[in-house]
């Protein structure tokens, strides 16, 4: 059914129609500050024709967890989810997903993700009547991209798409010519940034297919990375920096008037921001804000966590592996660091705020080493 023709219908049965579909886009591993003209032109187009929210944060630096809590609304202890699906953990099936909320109303609901820790295991596949997924590793986005176009265009009743690209992840090898691009040299920075450069390049054909459809779009990313910020660069899981937390946001559609947006948000407030793009209403129980409602005011404080400890890149951790890793809360200008094994860091007012976050909840099974290091992690 064409854009118009729907729109047309719903005028007539008096009731709010909402988008004939919304696309959720999730880049992994892409801060915030590279959302550029120069590093992700496409989406800086859209920033500007949407909303772009200059102050979105995620609560880990790992896949997997990341996106249990933008599916559910819930944060890492609340989802139990406190790493990612090749260290054991998995969203339990009694949490209701956003793609279980559209399937239920009847949306046609399909996943095209580029790397393993998105799924199709570790219970983000929950609620996707169609989920196409590398079983190990990763596959290039074009491919996701093109699976999920020839979707859309098929689609003959309300959908709801996600589509993830694995890209800006490490080991950085970028197209030459998104290298070039950015006017990129031979330096992990510059070859991150034709990372960026090339998914975003990749997303050109995804975002005019869901334009053209009258579609609502989220963009956004899972994490950020650590660059040559800290002593571990390029190791995003082993932090809980501003680098890797924040993350770019982009909400677009046709009855959303561009604005940039400074408020504090994060990756649970999707999770009624989706289901209200839809005219949906989102299960009771979720940590989420519609960021679509009026007034939002945004987060005095946000908290998030490392995706581990490793004493190499967090000076006194202990014990390597989980249960040491870093919380810390952000609020302004000012922060708590919890750090196990050494004292804590910031200011101490902030320390309540870290409570239900403790102690850190551990996987049930073993990790798939195979799969670890075809991703190219090295655990401590």
């Amino acid at each position: 059914m064409s854009p118009t023709l729907f729109l047309a219908l719903a005028a007539c049965s008096g009731r709010s129609p909402g988008p004939p579909g919304v696309l959720l886009v999730t880049v992994d591993t892409w801060r915030a500050d590279h959302l550029t003209a120069t590093h992700s032109p496409n989406a800086w187009r859209l920033g500007h024709s949407g909303l772009r929210f200059e102050d979105a944060w995620s609560p880990i630096g790992l896949t997997t967890a990341a996106h249990a809590s933008l599916f559910t609304g819930r944060q890492p202890p609340a989802t139990g989810v406190r790493g990612n699906n090749h260290h054991g953990y998995e969203l339990a099936g009694s949490f209701t997903t956003v793609a279980e909320s559209f399937a239920a109303a009847g949306w046609s609901t399909a996943a095209f993700v580029s790397g393993w820790p998105a799924g199709p295991a570790g219970g983000l596949e929950q609620g996707w009547e169609r989920f196409s997924g590398p079983l190990a590793g990763e596959r290039e986005g074009t491919t996701a991209v093109a699976e999920a176009v020839s979707w859309i265009g098929a689609r003959r009743q309300r959908w709801l798409a996600w589509v993830h690209l694995y890209e800006p992840h490490g080991p950085y090898a970028p197209p030459a010519e998104d290298l070039q691009a950015v006017d990129g040299q031979d330096t992990d920075r510059d070859r991150y940034g034709g990372e960026v450069h090339a998914a975003d390049r990749y997303l050109a054909p995804l975002l005019e297919a869901a334009r053209g459809a009258g579609a609502s779009i989220v963009l956004t990313s899972d994490h950020g990375e650590v660059l040559d910020e800290e002593r571990c660069g390029w190791q995003h899981e082993r932090s809980a920096t501003p680098e890797v937390l924040r993350i770019p946001l982009v909400i677009a559609g046709p009855d959303i008037e561009p604005a940039t947006r400074s408020e504090r948000v994060g990756l649970v407030d999707l999770y009624p921001t989706l289901h209200g793009l839809a005219g949906l209403t989102p299960p009771a129980g979720h940590d989420g804000q519609d960021l679509l409602s009026a007034p939002h005011e945004g987060r005095a404080v946000w908290v998030g966590e490392a995706g581990l400890c490793d004493p190499e890149c967090a000076a006194g951790c202990r014990p390597a592996g989980f249960a040491g890793k870093d919380v810390v809360v952000y609020a302004g200008d000012r922060s708590w660091r919890d750090r196990p094994g050494t004292p804590g860091t910031g200011d101490a007012s902030l320390a309540p705020h870290l409570e239900g976050w403790r102690p850190v909840q551990l996987p049930t099974t073993s990790e798939d080493a195979a799969r670890t290091e075809a991703l190219g992690y090295t655990e401590p």
